[in-house]
């Protein structure tokens, strides 16, 4: 990595998924495979693969090897006696190592509690608060707040900083995902930052959907698919019922930031839209053996006049196989970014301890044989996000002010730009006339006037950022020229 410190460009609105925090936490491992995306893995589904077999003589000298150093650890080695459940630590420490390469971000070993973490974060409806929160910064910032959820009923909003969970302070809990779930109808007091002030929020957990939405723009339906979660589909066809009551016979499938999911929840999905008997998607083994992926046939699917489809840099996996089916089968217009380019298929094996081993057992193709993997769907109709939303806020500099050049009065140029300041630069000079705008942006929003720039009020500003770019429909320039296709 270049010493120079630069922007660094990533999705500004990244929820990291369990499986990939906990290989952020085993970068130790081999070596650091820098910033991973968040991408939720494309799974085919639970099942237990056929092992390879191992010519005898191979496999006896690696048991045998594997062994003697695994004893060799427990009995012999100085600092055991540091490490809990040593046994433990060291056999999941051998199979991280055997899992973790660089050609396969995806195939992983999960320990149980991240196992339990992945498999909860793709049921797609959960009882807990309803928010979703970035991990992409030091604060927890919260991104999405979700239809009729708990978090919505006490008033919490996109752009809310989480400061406290029940009066603990976020830096003292070490899992706050844990800490904000629990059982329905207990009570949770989450206190946040909205600009100046600190707010109590009383949440009554409840269950949340978190997987898809629907609402109608004009005569269009606009239908946001979250992610490809296990009740995925059967939410999708409550929507897409809906909208055909109320004669709905166009529709923007909104797949923006869905970073994928199950293969049996796209194909249903997909059912909905694609006549009977249509490809999904089809899958290649590593012999070059092909499976098609057809729809439900027990799913009636709907009929359309227009479809178009939103997607950016962060649809992946699932979210791209159901883009390109709709764009081959019915020439659905694509509007966006290009898309990040997932094009391979997981399956798990899981152990009796809870753990589970997740790999990529093949790479798929569109319905046309078409392979994304690594290269991303480009749109129809290209709409590049907004610089402000793809520049992530540096973390734990030291404050700056005026005549100083860094990498934070940039990302602080970038987003007083976005949110309407008079920026005269973006280049991370820190002039007169952009300590004019960030005062201003303080007076705005009754913060405490200051000369320096430090990452609190950065994170303030960003927590606008968010909370602008969520609820002020002017500002989406994907979404608004999507509809504008229908016109």
């Amino acid at each position: 990595m270049s010493e120079e410190k630069k922007v660094v460009k990533v999705k500004l609105v990244k929820h990291e998924w369990p499986d990939e925090r906990q290989a952020r936490h085993r970068k130790y491992i081999k070596r650091a495979l820098g910033v991973v995306l968040a991408v939720v893995l494309f799974l085919s589904g639970m099942t237990a693969g056929a092992l390879i077999a191992q010519p005898q003589e191979s496999k006896s000298l690696t048991s045998s090897k594997l062994n003697m150093i695994l004893k060799i650890m427990n009995e012999l080695w100085y600092f055991g006696d540091e490490i809990d459940d040593l046994s433990t630590e060291l056999l999941d420490d051998a199979i991280y190592g055997i899992t973790t390469q660089e050609i396969d971000i995806h195939t992983q070993y999960l320990d149980s509690e991240y196992a339990q973490q992945f498999l909860s974060s793709m049921e797609g409806a959960f009882v807990g608060i309803g928010v979703q929160y970035s991990t992409a910064t030091q604060d927890y910032i919260i991104l999405r707040v979700f239809k009729d959820s708990p978090a919505e009923n006490a008033g919490m909003r996109v752009g809310d900083i989480i400061r406290k969970v029940d009066g603990v302070a976020v830096e003292e809990i070490e899992d706050i995902s844990g800490a904000v779930k629990g059982e329905a109808g207990s009570q949770v007091t989450i206190t946040v930052q909205r600009g100046n002030e600190m707010l109590d929020l009383e949440c009554t957990r409840g269950d949340v959907n978190s997987s898809a939405n629907g609402y109608v723009s004009g005569d269009v339906g606009v239908l946001e698919i979250l992610t490809v979660a296990d009740n995925t589909a059967s939410v999708v066809g409550e929507i897409l019922a809906d909208f055909e009551e109320q004669g709905i016979k166009k529709i923007l499938i909104d797949l923006r930031d869905n970073g994928g999911g199950y293969l049996t929840s796209v194909v249903d999905i997909a059912s909905y839209f694609l006549p009977k008997g249509s490809i999904v998607l089809q899958e290649q083994d590593k012999d070059k053996n092909i499976i098609e992926d057809r729809t439900n046939s027990d799913i009636e699917p709907y009929e359309y006049d227009q479809i178009e489809v939103l997607i950016n840099q962060d649809t992946a996996s699932a979210a791209e196989v159901l883009a390109l089916a709709l764009k081959e089968t019915l020439n659905a217009t694509i509007i966006g970014d290009v898309s990040y380019g997932k094009g391979t298929v997981q399956t798990t094996i899981p152990f009796s301890d809870g753990s589970m081993l997740k790999y990529t057992k093949a790479i798929w193709l569109s319905p046309n044989g078409n392979s994304i993997n690594n290269v991303g769907i480009t749109p129809d109709i290209l709409v590049e996000t907004e610089e402000a939303l793809l520049t992530a806020a540096p973390q734990d500099f030291e404050a700056v002010s005026v005549d100083s050049v860094s990498t934070a009065c940039q990302v602080m140029q970038i987003y007083l730009d976005y949110l309407g300041y008079d920026i005269d630069r973006q280049d991370g000079y820190f002039s007169t006339q952009t300590l004019q705008a960030m005062r201003q942006f303080e007076a705005d929003y009754g913060l405490e006037a200051q000369d320096e720039l430090d990452d609190e009020l950065l994170t303030v500003i960003l927590s606008k950022v968010i909370y602008v770019s969520r609820v002020d429909e002017s500002k989406d320039i994907q979404k608004i020229r999507a509809l504008e296709e229908f016109k």
